[in-house]
């Protein structure tokens, strides 16, 4: 045996801690989880209600699109929370079509990934902001692999359409109540 001591040895931290540490969070992260809970929960309790909780990944399409436009004038947002959920509601449809006319893997990878393609130029190019296409990219993607026929696409379309009318207000709900709210921010970062 050796009556040596052991030297310490010196940790080296790797150099993805840096990019992996927690920053502060933005001023106004709760405002897009709020809307999205509220956004989703009436369409969800009416359809526990109805007992057809299976619907219920058609309607959170529509839910989603409350994430969008927090950070805008309120004419801005009703202009964005609209394109948004038309935005949604074409690559829903295009996805629940494709679902329903073809079982085959390859084309529905590629029917995605041209759909998330396209989604992702349009957001880029009219600059919706965060969260962009990834909420259109994961629906889209989603449904495509939901089993469906090609008489339930529009009763499916229809679901996602009103939850979207719904999220649509939910984003718009402040205004009454701070008619310049996001204006008075919007000028005040100018």
């Amino acid at each position: 045996m050796s009556s040596a001591t052991p030297t310490p040895t010196r940790v080296r931290r790797l150099p993805v801690v840096g990019p992996l540490r927690l920053g502060r969070p933005s001023d106004v992260w709760f405002k897009p989880a709020l809307s999205v809970v509220a956004a989703v929960a009436a369409p969800s309790l009416l359809l526990m209600t109805l007992g057809r909780l299976d619907l219920a990944p058609y309607t959170m399409a529509g839910s989603l699109c409350a994430l969008y436009a927090h950070n805008r004038p309120y004419a801005a947002r009703a202009k964005v929370l609209a394109w948004v959920i038309l935005g949604m509601l074409g690559g829903l449809a295009v996805a629940l079509v494709s679902a329903s006319l073809t079982r085959n893997a390859v084309v529905l990878v590629t029917v995605g990934a041209l759909l998330a393609a396209v989604q992702k130029a349009v957001c880029d190019a009219i600059r919706v902001g965060p969260p962009a296409h990834v909420i259109l990219t994961f629906v889209s993607s989603a449904t495509l692999f939901v089993p469906q026929t090609l008489g339930q696409v529009p009763g499916h379309l229809a679901l996602a359409a009103v939850a979207g009318a719904w999220a649509w207000l939910v984003g718009m709900a402040p205004a009454p109540l701070r008619p310049h709210g996001p204006e008075r921010r919007a000028t005040a970062q100018a």
